[in-house]
């Protein structure tokens, strides 16, 4: 199952600055205990205790480097991976070390306050499954292996195989995203701004379906939207057009780069709502959409996540990547359901991936080895060949493309589409090393509530979200000693 769905680690502003605090550069690099799971958080002073005692350590002794790795053959050791387990499952894990007799696995799932409490206990994972938000985040916290050795010398997961998703665990600092060395990759992904299309109630309405093949822009989403919400009173029987707000500030971002300008200030220490027209400009088309009860919102919430939403009939115009058409048809919407190109905001054609979930290596693995072998495994073996065929989303290798699902007309008609959206090789956002992934969509869910409810202005609205932005953004800087 892909990661743009329903699990998200995600990082809130509380998280992060604990994880900062806890996880500061010192600290990240000393693992003198085992790598076996921490059951309990430590309180706040153990915390910061163990960090400072890391720190102690680390000072004491020159800075790991990443050397040349020895063969997959001969390596040996407890590999601790934080997976969700429905990508990882524990067969899957009995199949591995069954294949693998000197490996041993311990596979916990996702729990960012168990993975802080490992940190700070100085015994944490050596694999977790992470999402392309989080890389700056923890790149500038050093805790980042680099495995630029290991991708030179496999043979499964080959640098120049690589998917361009893999760009966004590709880094030369927290700011510079994209290029240089290489500390992850995705396990699949999608241009994330295609959108998918229930057939249905444009019937129902005499309005024609859009076409698959001439992108709209995002006025003609919204207006097209309108007209297909439908309701029943004071309740919503159908949205027209919805997203997943957990991710407003990457569209954001994207809707920004199409006229040249940037959600944030060049050194990522402000977020730029106020003074940017543009800007205004984006988040005022997301709050009249609001206003107006095209999707689902504060003031118009679903009590359904907007995927279950769409399968249900429930949704005209659902913004989603290639990933959900795997289930996108249903026993209500089964030969109803068309993909068509990522809309354009000013007129330039983009489409990057705003998730690409994948894997990375701690730092402080003490079985680098090891946890390659795994690492490797799952995201070049079987698994993703597995994945590969399930129509999940695009893999994360180029040479695993033809595995894709192509055998029905929808899985034609989408393969059809994502191809066009392939084409326009869309580079990485730039995502902010220092607040949370959850940060700007949580102060934008609380401050637009109470804009919509009349106990605001629009201005205030967004001065209070680039007040709270800003604030954990200094926050973070301070806790990690930026």
């Amino acid at each position: 199952m892909s990661v743009e769905k329903r699990e998200r680690a995600q990082l809130s502003r509380r998280d992060m600055l604990r994880a900062s605090g806890v996880l500061a550069a010192g600290g990240l690099l000393a693992a003198c205990a085992a790598p076996q799971a921490t059951t309990q958080a430590p309180t706040e002073e153990a915390a910061t205790e163990a960090a400072t005692e890391s720190a102690t350590q680390a000072a004491a002794t020159s800075e790991a480097t990443t050397e040349a790795p020895t063969q997959a053959a001969a390596a040996e050791g407890h590999v601790v991976i934080m997976r969700n387990v429905g990508e990882l499952t524990d067969d899957m894990v009995a199949q591995f070390q069954a294949d693998h007799s000197t490996i041993t696995v311990e596979a916990l799932d996702v729990d960012l306050t168990r993975l802080i409490a490992m940190y700070a206990a100085g015994n944490p994972p050596d694999l977790v499954r992470v999402q392309a938000p989080s890389v700056p985040q923890y790149l500038a916290r050093d805790m980042l292996y680099d495995l630029t050795p290991y991708f030179e010398a496999s043979t499964l997961v080959k640098l120049d195989d690589l998917a361009p998703s893999n760009d966004y665990y590709k880094a030369n600092s927290p700011l510079e995203v994209g290029s240089g060395p290489i500390y992850g990759m995705t396990k699949d992904w999608s241009p994330d701004f295609t959108i998918f299309v229930y057939k249905k109630p444009f019937e129902d309405k005499s309005l024609d379906v859009p076409s698959d093949t001439e992108p709209m822009t995002y006025d003609q989403v919204r207006e097209l939207g309108a007209k297909l919400a439908t309701f029943e009173g004071d309740r919503t029987v159908l949205f027209g057009f919805d997203y997943d707000a957990a991710w407003i500030d990457r569209m954001w971002s994207n809707h920004l780069l199409e006229t040249d300008n940037h959600l944030y200030s060049d050194d990522f220490t402000q977020i730029q709502l106020t003074a940017s027209d543009e800007a205004r400009k984006v988040v005022q088309f997301y709050f009249d959409m609001a206003k107006d009860k095209v999707g689902a919102s504060p003031i118009n919430p679903s009590p359904n996540w907007v995927g279950d939403d769409f399968d249900k009939g429930l949704v005209g115009l659902l913004n989603y990547g290639y990933w959900f058409g795997a289930m996108a048809e249903t026993d209500v919407t089964k030969g109803q359901v068309i993909m068509i190109p990522g809309p354009t905001w000013a007129g330039v054609r983009r489409d990057p991936t705003i998730t690409a979930t994948g894997m990375i290596m701690t730092k402080a693995t003490k079985v680098p080895d090891a946890a390659w072998v795994l690492f490797e495994w799952f995201n070049g073996g079987q698994p993703a060949d597995d994945r590969a065929a399930s129509g999940w989303g695009v893999p994360a290798l180029k040479s695993q493309y033809d595995k894709m699902p192509n055998s029905t007309d929808f899985d034609k008609q989408r393969r059809t589409v994502l191809q066009g959206e392939l084409d326009l090789a869309t580079a990485p956002l730039q995502f902010n090393p220092y607040h949370g992934e959850t940060t700007v969509a949580d102060a934008w869910q609380q401050y637009a509530e109470q804009a919509l409810n009349g106990q605001m202005s629009f201005d205030d609205m967004l001065a209070n979200i680039e007040q709270d932005v800003n604030t954990a953004i200094q926050d973070g800087k301070d806790a990690i000693g930026s």
